[in-house]
């Protein structure tokens, strides 16, 4: 069984990694851990693990069992609007029967608690040790501390989402007082992460630019985006706060929008579609992305272009010099028929081929004739041709917090205040139609188009299911792609089983309930 973080905390050791542009890491050697954080760099080098893609949010984005996909994936599979057809690890599978237990769960959710709370030991160090320090100045260190904060906050998201309450530790442990934490509320976990996420956001001195144009560094964009998001979640279910939040989420989400900082919604140029820019690695550090994984093809590779084609596919191309430079593709994440109905395939320019979806290969056979291979729908936002059939080796970023959402966030907020959303909902409507959809009157129906939308163009990005949690609705889908929305509860997954209270929480890693009892009980039906 995997240590929890709690004996990772008491030890009071941060591991150092890289990410933004894969620095080098300062290693600590024997050094104690307040004599390692009294330069800037010892520091920059600390946030950096931050970064790594074994640990904290980016963990959840990251490919491990390539048959298997992401943590994330396997949530898509939970809410029925993503298949993996391919998994060989049982505890992806049980997901999408809704036949997860305490049991056969215990490993997988283990590793999921494990790496948040590893990203959070070392976020409590370096908030601590920093603000501690006589030789670093606070001023200079504000951009790097933001950072742990805003790290920090994105683990107890995750996690309240996840598990519902959980132990909300904050500091290093250092010593054996309150090592065994209990569950707090719901309520106090929220307040701590929009306390980091403000303070990040309003005291970190973070650059008001894109991630990517921040060298791939947690911006202030970033951390604004994510908290529009939080005060949306608060405002439904669970906390169900209401309008207060509500307003807060708008306002946050206009900050961004209103920015001077250089965000823009990808647009037509060059031949080249909004939907291009978001599969083109050439555009990863665009103007659109507010938070992605990084990846390299000499260093850190992408897998995610393993996805695109199915394991159908020949290895050698029929008349042609192609060859498949991976040993596998395979289809871990392919659109259910409820999410792919929910695209007009004429009208929206996302289900064209070849934009976010796919459904052939086309190429020039020997002797110049064209060719085709067809196969069942795929996602492309990921396909890398280079990759694919030449060096295997992907850099293709992961996506997970773009402009559109931001736009759509503003857009819900406002009709759930009753005020009219049209200036934040035409932008993404505009680009994504070929005859953008007239935006209804009423409110319940603009709800609808809003929350449609989420769907349609946050897929592939790890939303669907905690869109439902906090919306407590599932999507219908009607012969002319019109979604609407039911209760969640006692609603079909697609694949004949129903989802109840059970389901709205993954059950709490067993490992970690007996080696602190005061997680007891576990969650409800486990």
């Amino acid at each position: 069984m995997k240590k929890i973080s709690y004996l990772a905390l008491l030890a009071g050791v941060v591991m150092i990694s890289s990410c933004h542009k894969f620095l080098e890491e300062h290693p600590k050697s024997q050094q104690p851990v307040d004599a390692y954080y009294s330069t800037i760099d010892q520091v920059q080098s600390a946030v950096n693990y931050l970064y790594n893609v074994g640990t904290g949010p980016n963990s959840f984005y990251n490919i491990g069992n390539l048959y298997d996909g992401t943590y994330a994936m396997t949530l898509d599979d939970l809410s029925g609007m993503a298949n993996n057809v391919v998994a060989q690890n049982p505890s992806v599978r049980y997901y999408a029967s809704l036949t997860q237990t305490g049991d056969n769960q215990a490993n997988y959710v283990g590793s999921i608690w494990s790496a948040f709370y590893s990203n959070i030991a070392s976020a409590n160090t370096i908030i601590a040790k920093v603000g501690q320090s006589k030789t670093i100045n606070q001023t200079d260190a504000a951009p790097l501390v933001a950072t742990a904060r805003f790290f920090r906050a994105m683990d107890y998201y995750y996690l309240v989402r996840m598990f519902g309450g959980v132990p909300l530790i904050l500091q290093p442990y250092e010593n054996l007082d309150n090592l065994y934490a209990p569950r707090a509320s719901l309520d106090s976990i929220y307040t701590a992460i929009v306390t980091d996420l403000q303070w990040a956001y309003t005291n970190g001195n973070l650059a008001d630019k894109p991630m990517g144009a921040n060298g791939n560094q947690v911006s202030k964009g970033t951390v604004g985006g994510v908290l529009s998001e939080v005060y949306l979640t608060m405002a439904g279910n669970p906390l169900g706060k209401g309008a207060a939040d509500y307003t807060l989420a708008l306002q946050q989400a206009q900050a961004v929008l209103n920015s001077s900082g250089g965000y823009a919604l990808f647009d037509n140029s060059a031949g080249t579609t909004p939907f291009d820019k978001l599969r083109l690695t050439a555009f990863d550090q665009g103007s659109e992305y507010l938070y992605f994984v990084e990846y390299n093809s000499a260093i850190q590779q992408s897998a995610y272009p393993e996805y695109t084609l199915p394991n159908t596919f020949p290895q050698t191309v029929p008349n042609s010099n192609l060859h498949v430079a991976y040993t596998l593709v395979t289809q871990v994440w392919t659109p259910s028929p409820t999410l792919l109905n929910m695209y007009d395939s004429a009208n929206d320019i996302r289900r064209h081929e070849k934009q976010f979806y796919s459904s052939s290969f086309n190429y020039t056979a020997t002797g110049g004739a064209p060719a085709s291979i067809s196969y069942p729908t795929m996602p492309y936002r990921w396909f890398d041709s280079t990759a694919l059939f030449s060096t295997a080796a992907s850099s293709k970023y992961a996506s997970i917090y773009r402009l559109a959402d931001v736009y759509l966030i503003a857009a819900e907020a406002a009709n759930e205040l009753g005020q009219d959303p049209t200036q934040y909902l035409e932008p993404i409507l505009k680009r994504a139609y070929v005859v953008p959809p007239v935006i209804p009157a009423g409110q319940s129906d603009r709800r609808n188009l809003i929350l449609g939308e989420r769907f349609r163009e946050l897929a592939m990005e790890g939303h669907f299911w905690f869109d439902m949690l906090r919306t407590r609705l599932y999507p219908d889908v009607d012969a002319a792609h019109h979604v609407t929305f039911s209760a969640l509860v006692g609603h079909s997954n697609g694949r004949g089983q129903q989802y109840t209270e059970t389901d709205l929480l993954l059950p709490l890693p067993t490992s970690e309930m007996q080696r602190n009892p005061n997680l007891k009980p576990q969650n409800p039906g486990y």
